[in-house]
């Protein structure tokens, strides 16, 4: 049957009843029919509106189901109520089977596509949980999500301790404990991991395991927890992916062990191909596609934004970064209105502040408020962690119209979307891994409300020459390997990635330093002490280290003795002698930012003293130093002015690399009339967290405190602890340890009493907190 038959069926009764027998004798396993569905819900929605109730309770959505009408719902009817007997919960038949099988099962794989439901079960395991739980997940962005959603889940429990990390904290108001971690970060569970009650482990989105040295670190993680806790059971969720069961072979998890793979729908989706502003509708289930392409007369995505409705466009991060997205897509921008609620003008309140935007049209001018305050977001991966977290509550809370977001939003995130609109075709990885993002990418396609009774279905674009490409993916399945890269050969792998790769496969990571044992030996056999010297004797004045202007301030040879320093330092730990000129520049960029993160200083801070820097604010003050004394006139100092241009810095990149560039965040000469400030905010982020954080913070902190076990030179420990955790003090560091910033940790300290592993005594003071101060640390009142 083709679309336009389903638009215009005379007889549209017996396309739906067949429906209903095929959901009846296979259950709801053919996208193809969901697809039907929806068709018919938007061409004869009289029609469709007899049958929808039954539709419900034959697809299993029983938490949308209402009393039955007729003897087949009060078949499912009873079915639902069997559910409920045995599990405790208005489960659908997907969660309820998984449900079970975990509950069963010490090891549990299974896949399920999106919208199955999947997060309402792990909901109820956390809720029914009496011991602690261990969350994997692939992305930091993940973490935030879940994060957010098991701290509101728990809100009022206060013997809960939920961490994004590792620490045993809080240990005498505490019960269990639940950790949302990465893989990476899971090293750290190995130092305590019997002082814990661990009883279930969590792999969601599982098919990490696939990555080559991510998933070598993966599933190195899984099989030494196993080691050491077999009898805590292991799950694994996966998007459509075909063979669940390998990722239980590929460890030899057999004895009590089961896997499903369970293909039911729960959402159905409209097709449209785009051209020059004009759609059409096609299927990609259909045999010859361009025969069955047929024209969308209404200005349909304007009509679903003008009825609240919302789209997704996935999109390149370069169109993000040089803002031709707004061009693309102005059509649509325009008719969001000026957002007047007042959470969500609290929201996009708290995320200028946060990244330090001026109110108005100035040198700090971000248009990521200017489309927030319109309800457009943004959303990719040099976001700051706390400003997706915002983003995505703003998108939650419904006052997001327009999403444009890179491949983040491919790694789990919950963001549903009435439209799904593919710009950018381009996904990483092999053929397998691509086929899998673009069909999680497509599935927040339709959001699956609570409506009683009510048929769900979105809509995904596909620019017109991608219309094949995206048919062939579709049709092909994504299968998981069934042997780990832990058992193969690591000699074809680049030099720096060899020390990681061996210590995964021989277990020889070094649980205090997070280093590998080969890249200790390295650092400790070096002859660097009188480079650790040299930077203990410049960068600390009376235990304090020096600021970033103080470093600005050195002349070129200090400087440049400085820079050499660190990368001797730095490259003491790698298998080579030298660094790249690109992996020099990025190690240079980096050396102040360490300087004001080591100092304390809040990211708007630092991100407004990087400003102050690449806009060469000094050389503006002698201006207007000039234009105040009548030196020279207002047109004289407006063109010197915009005659300044952008100091270079260049763009943040993981260490080490080869490959590293010095190209910087803006082109050469550029006028600093001509800046971007959110340019500047995501590329500060991406210095903190990839290029501090995740490639230089260990291997210097593991250099300084060899240095202090062999000199006992007090200055190289309180080097580390400034380096490990931005500061010297006690008290901060645990605060730390317990989950709070330093923004939090300036206003927070007068109100701490006592602090250690076991508790946090606040004083009387904290019942003058303001109520969004107060929920900030009731979970340790």
């Amino acid at each position: 049957m083709k679309i336009t038959e389903y638009i215009n069926h005379p007889e549209i009764d017996n396309v739906i009843k067949d429906i209903i027998d095929n959901l009846h004798s296979t259950g709801p396993t053919n996208s193809q029919e969901f697809e039907k569905l929806s068709y018919i819900k938007k061409f004869h929605p009289q029609t469709f509106s007899m049958y929808e109730s039954k539709l419900m309770h034959l697809i299993g959505l029983f938490y949308k189901t209402t009393k039955p009408s007729n003897i087949i719902e009060e078949v499912y009817s009873i079915f639902a109520d069997t559910i409920q007997a045995e599990t405790g919960h208005r489960f659908t038949p997907v969660q309820a089977s998984a449900f079970q099988k975990i509950t069963n099962k010490n090891y549990f794989s299974f896949s399920a596509p999106t919208s199955s439901g999947k997060s309402y079960l792990f909901r109820e395991l956390i809720l029914k949980a009496e011991t602690d739980i261990i969350i994997v997940v692939p992305s930091r962005a993940l973490i935030s999500e879940y994060l957010f959603r098991v701290r509101e889940l728990l809100k009022g429990d206060n013997s809960v301790l939920v961490l994004q990390f590792i620490e045993n904290v809080n240990i005498n108001r505490t019960s269990r404990r639940i950790y949302i971690i990465t893989p990476e970060r899971g090293e750290d569970l190995f130092s305590i991991i019997h002082s814990l009650n661990i009883g279930l482990f969590l792999f969601d989105e599982a098919q990490i395991s696939e990555e080559r040295i991510r998933g070598m670190r993966f599933d190195s993680f899984v099989r030494r927890v196993d080691k050491l806790l077999p009898n805590a059971k292991k799950v694994f969720t996966h998007p459509f992916v075909q063979n669940p069961e390998a990722q239980l072979k590929k460890h030899g998890f057999v004895n009590n062990s089961d896997f499903a793979r369970y293909n039911h729908n729960s959402v159905g989706k409209i097709f449209l191909s785009e051209k020059n502003n004009t759609f059409k509708y096609f299927s990609p289930y259909a045999e010859n596609i361009d025969n069955e392409q047929v024209f969308v007369e209404v200005e349909l995505i304007e009509n679903i934004l003008k009825n609240n409705g919302t789209l997704l466009v996935y999109i390149s991060k370069s169109k993000i970064y040089d803002g031709s997205y707004i061009l693309d897509f102005a059509k649509y921008i325009e008719l969001c209105p000026k957002i007047e609620n007042i959470e969500a003008i609290e929201i996009i309140n708290e995320l200028r502040d946060f990244i330090g935007a001026s109110e108005r049209a100035g040198e700090k001018h971000s248009y990521m408020i200017d489309m927030m305050e319109i309800g457009i977001v943004v959303h990719h991966g040099s976001m700051p962690l706390f400003a997706r977290l915002l983003i995505e509550k703003f998108v939650n809370k419904s006052y997001a119209k327009i999403c444009f977001a890179t491949s983040t939003l491919t790694q789990g995130i919950n963001m549903p979307f009435d439209v799904v609109w593919i710009n950018n075709f381009r996904f990483d990885g092999d053929e397998n891994k691509k086929n899998l993002d673009l069909k999680n990418l497509i599935g927040r396609a339709g959001r699956s409300t609570l409506v009683p009774n009510s048929f769900d279905y979105g809509y995904v674009v596909i620019e017109s020459k991608n219309v094949a490409r995206f048919c062939n993916r579709m049709r092909n399945n994504t299968s998981l390997k069934e042997t780990s890269m832990l058992d193969s050969s690591i000699d074809d792998l680049p030099e720096d990635l060899k020390d990681i790769s061996e210590a995964i496969k021989n277990d020889s990571f070094n649980n205090d330093l997070h280093l590998t044992e080969s890249q200790i030996e390295r650092l400790s056999n070096a002859d660097i002490n009188s480079f650790i010297e040299f930077i203990l004797e410049s960068f600390l004045k009376d235990n304090i280290p020096i600021t970033g202007k103080d470093y600005y301030n050195l002349d070129d040879d200090s400087r440049n003795k400085v820079k050499n320093a660190f990368k001797q330092i730095y490259i003491s730990h790698l298998r080579k002698n030298n660094l790249t000129r690109g992996e020099a520049s990025v190690l240079s960029v980096s050396i102040p930012i360490l300087l004001w993160k080591i100092q304390g200083k809040s990211f708007k801070e630092i991100v407004s003293l990087r400003h102050a820097f690449l806009t060469n604010k000094d050389e503006q003050r002698r201006i207007l130093s000039r234009l105040r004394k009548n030196e020279i006139s207002s047109e004289d100092a407006s063109q010197l002015r915009k005659s300044i241009t952008i100091r270079h810095s260049t763009i943040a990149t993981p260490l080490p690399d080869p490959s590293a560039t010095t190209a910087g965040i803006f082109p050469r000469n550029t006028s600093i009339i001509d800046f971007d400030y959110d340019i500047l905010v995501y590329d500060t982020y991406d210095y903190l967290d990839k290029v501090i954080s995740l490639s230089l913070s260990d291997p210097l902190a593991a250099a300084f405190q060899l240095y202090y076990n062999q000199t006992l030179d007090q200055r190289a420990l309180t080097l580390r602890n400034y380096i490990k955790y931005g500061t010297n003090d006690e008290l901060e560091i645990w605060l730390l340890r317990y989950g709070f910033g330093f923004e939090e940790i300036d206003w927070l300290k007068q109100y701490i009493e006592y602090v250690d592993e076991n508790e946090i005594i606040f004083s009387q003071q904290i019942t003058n907190l303001s109520p969004t101060k107060f929920e900030l640390i009731e979970r340790y009142v």
